[in-house]
């Protein structure tokens, strides 16, 4: 009895699943336009969707916001202090970033004064690493070396050819 109702249910299974893969056969062109056909509505209907959504969020704060006055102006207040909170927070980091600068200078002209303190003949004092310095073949008298220079065409008193 078990043994039968397994080979049912496998019966069963394969049924399902070649009554599935048939009407892919027989329908799998049409199902591919309207999938197609769906993903471009999606694709084309979709920001409409997103500003239908946003306005009416808005209607529904505004008609909170008419219901209860009280909650409006609680909301500006807790944006003020938002503000405020992110404005001082902001005015700190400038303030250490401009210390950190002032210091990052103050040390680099004392790394100069030793320098001189201690007598740097015939060396530069700015020891910039990223100063560009033109590569070591390069003269840009002699053109580009490669052979390549244009010349334009001879002037004739005949331009186009039919002087003779």
């Amino acid at each position: 009895m078990e043994v039968e109702e397994e080979i049912l249910a496998d019966e069963a299974e394969f049924s399902n699943l070649n009554y599935i893969s048939g009407f892919i056969q027989n329908n799998g062109w049409y199902l591919l336009a309207l999938v197609i056909i769906f993903i471009y509505f999606i694709v084309k209907l979709w920001p409409h969707y997103l500003k239908w959504l946003e306005r009416r969020s808005e209607a529904a704060y505004e008609a909170e916001i008419k219901k209860n006055p009280d909650l409006f102006k609680q909301k500006e207040d807790e944006m003020k202090k938002a503000r405020i909170k992110f404005q001082e927070e902001y005015e700190k980091k400038a303030k250490i970033a401009l210390e950190k600068q002032k210091e990052k200078e103050k040390r680099i002209i004392e790394e100069k004064q030793e320098l001189l303190k201690h007598g740097t003949t015939g060396q530069t004092i700015n020891n910039s690493k990223n100063s560009k310095k033109p590569k070591p073949d390069y003269n840009p008298l002699m053109g580009s070396g490669s052979g390549s220079n244009y010349r334009p065409p001879r002037r004739s008193p005949c331009s186009g050819g039919g002087c003779g």
